[in-house]
């Protein structure tokens, strides 16, 4: 009977434990994911390290991306770009060429150069442009990067497979209204 009582006893307060373990994490869970966004004023016009600062990881500060130049605010989708986000690794950036490739895994395309496009993903950054124009405000330009002008319209570049095949997937999306 002795040793059945401490057994419990033990055993109710490594329950106990792992029960306050299992809110904890979740409470903590929530906290992270309740970031409050607000929206970007008009004529916010930055650097691309000064566009990093909006990446959707601090509460209080819009979300905001960059497009050919504009910077747009995201925070209508703080769930895809905000903290966590299936778009997060846009958020901050200038996304141009990530759009153009259809790519958003490849660092290599944020903030990158525009030159060395080719028509096709062109195409399907025009898209990307009208996309962004009707879904989200434009609030501003980029102001320290010579590309940071109207896309690209000539030189076509040469693409490698994967991007000449991530472009074709991207239009096929749009065609079909998946990315809409």
């Amino acid at each position: 009977m002795f040793f059945t009582f401490w057994f419990q006893f033990f055993a109710a307060i490594i329950a106990a434990g792992f029960l306050y373990g299992a809110i904890y994490l979740l409470m903590q869970d929530k906290a992270e994911k309740h970031i409050h966004h607000v929206a970007a004023e008009k004529d916010t016009n930055l650097t691309t390290a000064e566009l990093a600062a909006y990446d959707g990881r601090t509460s209080g500060r819009p979300i905001l991306v960059s497009l050919c130049g504009k910077i747009y605010d995201v925070v209508s989708s703080a769930a895809l770009y905000g903290n966590g986000g299936q778009y997060n690794s846009f958020a901050g950036k200038d996304i141009t060429v990530a759009c153009a490739k259809f790519n958003k895994t490849s660092d290599a395309y944020f903030n990158a150069q525009w030159t060395g496009l080719t028509k096709p993903e062109r195409e399907l950054l025009a898209k990307w442009e009208e996309l962004f124009a009707k879904k989200y405000p434009e609030v501003g330009k980029v102001t320290d990067v010579d590309n940071m002008a109207p896309c690209p319209q000539s030189n076509e570049g040469i693409a490698m497979q994967a991007d000449a095949y991530s472009t074709t997937l991207g239009m096929d999306l749009f065609a079909k209204k998946h990315i809409s």
